[in-house]
């Protein structure tokens, strides 16, 4: 994801406010240099494949614990 970020160089390294992980800054001049459809499109990949790795965590948490409370 990020190296498609790098592409569209509209993932912020930084954060723009605290209590977020990252943040997008799209100006006019993306929206000159790239369709409105890629932009939105790169978007909600981007937000579906954080989802996606989200959940992989939280199963992977579930089975150690569960592996983990076969020994108590």
């Amino acid at each position: 994801m990020s190296l498609r970020a790098d592409r569209f160089d509209i993932l912020r390294k930084k954060p723009a406010h605290e209590g977020f992980d990252f943040s997008f800054l799209i100006s006019d001049e993306h929206l000159l240099k790239y369709k409105k459809e890629e932009l939105i499109n790169f978007i909600l990949e981007f937000i579906s494949g954080m989802e996606q790795e989200i959940n992989e965590m939280r199963l992977g948490v579930t089975n150690s614990a569960r592996f983990a409370c076969t020994f108590f």
